[in-house]
């Protein structure tokens, strides 16, 4: 987790500047579902070559095709996954460049607010604007819409299901520009 650290910080201007100071804030970026969405997705712009080699690093395996075919649901791309203590995770970059993480357990509402918790705050020169896209009696879809200067950088998106024991909380998605 140093190197995931370490490339985030030194990678993603945004990231740098998402700056949340007290202990919760803390807590909420460093759970293992949201690093492991910034540490691939986000960190690697969501190019199949650093979001492989970043999920590889992380302890991911290439998804078998059972697995590839359940994640990527008929699109073409490439998948990952990883079954471990912390949980169970799958990676995906479609060939249209969107990167996905599928978390299987977790709170909805805390694995929401822990990208939250990444996005960037006041006055750092960058600004955002959260919009539901989506949202029925247990799935609900938000997007984040990242600026620099009103330009679009990129496009953070999460769907949480609240209905318990369907075996997924959240897909986490980026979409850069």
């Amino acid at each position: 987790m140093k190197i995931l650290a370490i490339a985030t910080f030194l990678l993603s201007p945004v990231l740098v500047l998402a700056a949340t100071p007290d202990e919760e804030g803390q807590a909420l970026r460093t759970s293992i579902p949201v690093q492991i969405y910034m540490g691939t997705c986000v960190v690697g712009r969501a190019n199949p070559g650093a979001v492989g080699s970043q999920a590889l690093e992380m302890g991911f395996s290439i998804a078998s095709n059972e697995q590839a075919t359940r994640y990527l649901s008929g699109n073409e791309g490439q998948a990952w996954y990883m079954n471990s203590p912390q949980g169970e995770f799958g990676i995906t970059v479609l060939n249209n460049s969107l990167c996905s993480v599928f978390i299987h357990q977790g709170d909805p509402h805390e694995l929401q607010a822990s990208m939250e918790a990444w996005l960037p705050p006041q006055n750092s020169g960058f600004s955002y604007t959260k919009e539901m896209t989506s949202q029925s009696a247990s799935l609900s879809t938000y997007m984040y819409k990242i600026f620099r200067d009103n330009q679009l950088m990129e496009q953070w998106t999460i769907t949480t299901n609240a209905q318990p024991n369907t075996g997924m909380s959240a897909i986490m998605s980026y979409d850069g520009p």
